[in-house]
């Protein structure tokens, strides 16, 4: 019964026309159009479904890669709070920094007067204070020891972009394969915030291993005549991304200039999503160490 079944599908499956050939041979009509069309379909059938395995196993690497994305990121959070505190976080901003390093009273210098003594008069010119000279040039180089960033220092500005509404806005520009030092901030050795920001993700990725600094660790600044040692005070995470104008305005008070000598360092985060700022502040190696017992002398 199931050899009859089989032997009635094969004759129920169409053939296609044949003819004989003087030698014999059987050669398929040419006009037989849906069978050549059938004989073409199937490698286009295969390819097709092949294209959709394909972009199956597609979406699938996408789908885990976000997924590993974010269980990484919440680890990260997770890692910084523990480290920085649970307001490293979206926190609340200051308008004003408390400055670290106190003012020195400026010596005042005693009279020369006519009729004194030479020891008198040597005495005063002993105490007279000898001006310093101040090395105010911009930074060249930056050099991070504990998660290897090792790179060059460029002058940035900004662009004027349209803004909704109309109007136009600023927005500051970011160095490609450099640290960008952002227009107007300060230089190192200078009272006031040296302002430095850099991809990391794009063009060189010099800030891509930012995020993995500590509290303690050493950032090394460089200029034309010598060398500034900053010490990793505290790490910021704000959302950039989909919050509004006045939120965007409270996360660009951390460039804000400030009373006392400051180096902030600012990326986006996490890598490849960029929905939020990474923002690292350091201190003078001095200043720092007087003021934060737990830090370790290198």
């Amino acid at each position: 019964m199931l050899g009859f079944r089989k032997l009635k599908n094969q004759a129920q499956q169409p053939t296609p026309p044949v003819e004989s050939t003087p030698g014999g041979e059987a050669r398929y009509l040419v006009s037989d159009k849906k069978y050549r069309a059938r004989r073409v379909a199937s490698p286009l059938r295969l390819l097709g479904n092949l294209l959709i395995v394909f972009g199956l196993l597609l979406l699938l690497g996408i789908g885990g890669w976000y997924g590993f994305t974010e269980w990484s990121n919440k680890q990260y959070v997770a890692e910084v709070e523990k480290k920085f505190g649970s307001e490293a976080f979206e926190p609340s901003i200051e308008a004003t920094p408390k400055p670290t390093i106190a003012a020195l009273p400026t010596p005042i210098p005693l009279p020369v007067l006519s009729g004194t003594s030479i020891a008198t008069q040597m005495g005063t010119i002993l105490n007279t204070p000898v001006p310093v000279a101040v090395d105010n040039s911009p930074p060249v180089r930056l050099y991070i020891p504990s998660v290897k960033i090792d790179t060059k220092v460029v002058p940035v500005g900004w662009n004027m972009i349209p803004a909704p509404g109309g109007g136009v806005k600023s927005e500051w520009q970011v160095a490609d394969y450099a640290v960008g030092h952002h227009a107007g901030s300060a230089n190192p050795g200078e009272k006031g915030n040296v302002v430095l920001s850099g991809h990391v993700d794009y063009k060189g990725q010099v800030f891509k291993d930012l995020n993995k600094v500590n509290k303690g660790d050493e950032v090394v600044m460089y200029t034309e005549k010598g060398q500034y040692i900053y010490v990793v005070t505290d790490l910021k995470i704000v959302r950039e991304e989909g919050v509004s104008d006045a939120q965007k305005r409270e996360n660009a008070k951390f460039m804000d200039p400030t009373k006392d000598l400051t180096l902030t360092m600012i990326t986006c985060w996490p890598y490849g999503i960029d929905t939020h700022r990474l923002i690292v502040i350091a201190k003078p190696y001095q200043s720092a160490l007087s003021t934060q017992s737990e830090f370790k002398i290198r």
